[in-house]
């Protein structure tokens, strides 16, 4: 094929993905498919940014876009100057608060989740596995890991854990444990919130 569907080249924060004009998404898709599976090693664990200078998409594509690079151990953010927010976000921006990342898998070691929206995750989030997201954060399993929720300030956000044992525990300020503190072992589902300036952790039934 001529045109090449997915431009992707290295910087200094991760790999920037960029789509020029004229291709059908499936192609772009199925071309971006085929990239990765020859280099998966190579891609396995980096960022990705989306450049959108010259291919304006969709929402719906770039939900493909973010699952079909998340198959391979990537995430997908959009670049810099188009993942800020406004300087005052209202209830109005539903874009934000309606999105939902879907990852059913196992977080390992060293692996990084971040998106501008809610994380669910059907499985664990194990010691050194990262979820930093802008929305709300729910673990269907036991999460070990590091946890931050609403950092964009959203100090609304809340975590939920069938089994919460984070080695750190942030909801947008606001820490609620160091790696060294001793706390006593969940009985069962969990959900943290920020309450009085406080992160306060409660049995959730």
């Amino acid at each position: 094929m001529s045109k090449e569907a997915c431009i992707i080249k290295g910087s200094r924060n991760g790999l920037s993905l960029q789509i020029p004009e004229g291709l059908e998404f499936a192609e772009v898709i199925s071309q971006l498919r085929t990239r990765l599976t020859s280099a998966h090693k190579f891609f396995a664990g980096a960022t990705v940014f989306l450049t959108e200078e010259i291919r304006q998409l969709e929402p719906a594509e770039k939900e493909e876009l973010a699952r079909t690079v998340q198959e391979f151990g990537m995430m997908l953010e959009a670049n810099k100057e188009e993942k800020k927010p406004q300087a005052n976000v209202g209830k109005d921006d539903e874009a934000s608060e309606d999105k939902t990342l879907l990852l059913r898998r196992t977080l390992r070691s060293g692996q990084k989740i971040h998106y501008y929206g809610n994380v669910v995750v059907f499985g664990d989030v194990n010691p050194g596995a990262e979820i930093l997201c802008s929305g709300d954060i729910l673990v269907l399993g036991a999460l070990r890991g590091v946890a931050h929720a609403g950092y964009e300030g959203n100090s609304e956000a809340t975590v939920f854990a069938l089994c919460l044992e984070p080695t750190q525990l942030r909801i947008a300020n606001y820490i609620s444990r160091s790696p060294d503190e001793k706390l006593p072992h969940p009985t069962g589902p969990e959900l943290a919130r920020v309450t009085e300036n406080v992160i306060q952790i409660s049995a959730y039934c």
